[in-house]
């Protein structure tokens, strides 16, 4: 029996998966990763903590002419563009994510953790989405998010997730056909949404 679990979690901005996630790792007694993966991104490239966090997820100079040449990484390369610095970031992130991954137990957070650990052993890809009405009063009480417009905010924050998705993986972010799970969490409420990823990851364990 492999006595070890990783669950990446993917989520819509507001949705409460950052906070799923967390929960989740908890209760496992496993280790948690958000931020953390970007401190030893900034390590590895020599990068600023602030410039990795602001543009990690971005698509700019080089990438966004690739994305929208050939929509995906894998069609730069047969168009022989070159990389740009979101690609050497992207390409050490996944490395850093890996290494954790091998290392122990963990929750990982976003970052296209499922298609980078597509092939690990006990692996499960949850994806946590929800109504707008729920995020918006989500990211203001839990952020302190003031804006005239948090509707578009949103709408921009995953737009730019299902650019960078789509780029590096070739697949459709949110799609459920990449993923084991995806929760409604404002139909199930966030406790029973940590209930259910913390029983599927105990089953998967005591196979």
């Amino acid at each position: 029996m492999d006595n070890k679990i990783i669950i990446t979690i993917s989520r819509e901005f507001g949705s409460g998966g950052r906070k799923i996630a967390e929960e989740v790792a908890s209760r496992l007694n496993i280790d948690f990763y958000d931020n953390a993966i970007i401190e030893k991104v900034a390590q590895k490239t020599g990068f600023s903590k602030d410039y990795v966090e602001e543009n990690e997820q971005k698509l700019t100079g080089n990438s966004l002419f690739n994305f929208s040449v050939s929509g995906s990484y894998a069609g730069a390369m047969v168009f022989g563009n070159s990389e740009s610095l979101q690609d050497t970031m992207f390409f050490t992130e996944s490395n850093v994510i890996k290494d954790l991954a091998y290392k122990s137990s963990c929750v990982i957070v976003g970052r296209c953790a499922d298609y980078v650990l597509s092939k690990m052993p006990n692996c499960i890809n949850v994806f946590i989405y929800s109504d707008m009405d729920s995020k918006i009063k989500r990211v203001v009480e839990d952020y302190k998010i003031e804006d005239t417009n948090i509707e578009k905010l949103l709408k921009d924050r995953d737009k730019l997730r299902a650019k960078h998705y789509q780029y590096y993986t070739g697949r459709t972010w949110g799609d459920c056909h990449n993923y084991d799970i995806s929760i409604n969490s404002d139909f199930v409420g966030l406790d029973t949404a940590v209930n259910i990823i913390t029983e599927v990851a105990l089953k998967r364990l005591n196979r």
